[in-house]
């Protein structure tokens, strides 16, 4: 039996190896500790001084998470004087590569594109802005107080029978006054080879014509439009993915070609300096032809547009199709209402919304022959029956589309309906963020590319309409109130066109050297 004494001996020695034991563990934490600290050198940490250390940490950490940030709009109030840019701090004198006459690689090294800007709300799109070349008179304008002039009524007697006959016999003449007389297209064809011979050694492969002087549809002022063949090396048919036609890389390749055109037109007397080459999305170059006063507009792809042939196809369906696109174009000419220029419909736009209308209303005329009947129907049509601004158009399969004739989400669709579905998201898009420029601008779905949009450049939509409404009324009342018995200078299709041709007639002249 152990005695309280030997118990209270071996309690105080086992707390004593204990409390050693502890004195040894905190000596050696306290000598790494310190070790440590030596070893690390730190640039945030100072020896015995706490408060320069701290002052280190705080400026680190304010480096870390705080940055400057530069307001997009200058404060009210607070004037910047405009710096050029060749006064600017580092402004390095643009240099553009040379290309080679012989071929151009796409896969050479291409700068990193620029980021695109903030587009403000309700403000028009920039790409669709007048070049300064398109800033000239008119062709065709308003007929103001005076009496409309009738071109079209020259060494041609009007039949004396109804209002539709002779409204049908106009629009024929009409497109006969319109198109692009023997002489002219001789001047044409000269500036094309002209063109030809001048680009000769600055293209890899001769421009081509394209647009309406190759589709057919050319009236006596179009403008005169080039592709420039660019081989795009990646995009061969042989492969099973293509990467896309519009990537940055291409466009930067295309502006380049561009620009080397631009050059060598600047120094030609027959383009007197009038070149502008677009910042726009697609970018295009124009050149004004100084002896005959055409426009010529150049633009950069793999070859002819798909739309090219589709649109010749259109006019073997729709004889009518010509007659009915003179008419309405010179409608909206005299009122300002046409081109991507004036942010209204494109040429192959309003092709496309004429041959939708004739498939929608296929055997649904009166008279399928009879031009009168058509047009009417067409003003009504686009000015009344249908709104515009809310529905996108297409031919394939002829109709509408809006927002509520898409499929659901989650349902299998084809390509149409996918791009229709796209066109209305962005316009929905484009309401909630109040950009009603967008949200109601002309959509037409392009029949040879599901996901182009050839409306795009419309934003008056509304405008577009009206004057469709507005000719059409005056078309009714003309041949509602028209007799037999009219007199023979009478016209019914002036009183809805109301236009001035004498800029046309100046143009025609200086075409053909007179």
């Amino acid at each position: 039996m152990l005695t309280s004494t030997s118990v209270s001996t071996s309690a105080l020695s086992t707390c004593g190896e204990s409390a050693m034991r502890l004195s040894s563990l905190i000596r050696s934490h306290h000598r790494s500790f310190h070790s440590s600290i030596s070893v690390a050198k730190t640039p945030d940490v100072f020896e015995n001084n706490l408060r320069k250390t701290l002052e280190a940490h705080r400026s680190t950490n304010r480096a870390r998470l705080v940055r400057k940030i530069y307001p997009i709009k200058d404060p009210p109030g607070l004037w910047r004087p405009e710096i050029p840019p060749q006064s600017r701090v580092g402004y390095q004198p643009p240099v553009e590569p040379a290309l080679p006459s012989s071929e151009y690689s796409p896969d050479t090294s291409e700068p990193a594109p620029k980021k695109r800007q903030n587009k403000q709300k309700n403000k028009p799109d920039e790409s669709f802005r007048r070049s300064p070349l398109s800033r000239l008179e008119d062709a065709i304008k308003p007929a103001g107080e005076g009496p409309a002039q009738t071109p079209w009524l020259n060494n041609l007697e009007l039949p004396r029978a109804n209002a539709k006959i002779v409204l049908d016999t106009e629009i024929r003449a009409l497109d006969k006054y319109l198109t692009p007389s023997a002489q002219e297209q001789s001047q044409i064809e000269k500036i094309r080879a002209e063109v030809a011979s001048l680009l000769e050694r600055v293209v890899p492969h001769a421009p081509r014509v394209i647009g309406s002087h190759c589709t057919g549809l050319a009236l006596a002022h179009s403008d005169l439009d080039f592709i420039l063949p660019f081989e795009d090396l990646p995009r061969s048919p042989e492969r099973d993915r293509r990467p896309s036609p519009t990537r940055p890389q291409i466009q930067d390749a295309h502006i380049r070609l561009l620009r080397q055109v631009e050059r060598a037109l600047q120094h030609i007397e027959a383009f007197g300096g009038q070149v502008y080459l677009s910042d726009k999305r697609n970018p295009s170059l124009s050149a004004r032809h100084r002896s005959t006063g055409l426009l010529l507009q150049f633009y950069c792809g793999e070859g002819i547009p798909a739309i090219t042939e589709c649109l010749q196809g259109y006019q073997t369906e729709y004889p009518s199709l010509r007659p009915l696109y003179a008419a309405t174009r010179t409608l909206l000419e005299a009122r300002g209402l046409f081109g991507a220029s004036h942010a209204s419909i494109s040429p192959d736009a309003l092709v496309v919304l004429i041959v939708a209308f004739l498939k929608m209303n296929h055997g649904r005329l009166p008279s399928s022959n009879n031009l009168g009947d058509q047009l009417l129907a067409l003003l009504q049509f686009y000015g009344t029956d249908v709104d515009l601004q809310t529905v996108g158009v297409t031919v394939n399969p002829p109709g509408f589309f809006g927002p509520g004739m898409l499929v659901p989400s989650g349902v299998e669709e084809s390509a149409q309906q996918r791009g229709q579905r796209s066109f209305m998201s962005a316009k929905r898009t484009a309401a909630a963020k109040g950009n009603t420029l967008v949200a109601n601008h002309l959509c037409i779905q392009d029949p040879t590319h599901c996901l182009n949009d050839l409306g795009r450049s419309c934003t008056r939509t509304s405008e577009l309409q009206g004057a469709y409404a507005a000719a059409y009324e005056q078309l009714r009342h003309t041949c509602d109130s028209w007799t037999e018995n009219g007199k023979k200078s009478s016209s019914v299709l002036a009183s809805a066109l109301r236009a001035n041709f004498d800029g046309l007639e100046n143009l025609r002249g200086q075409i053909i050297g007179h």
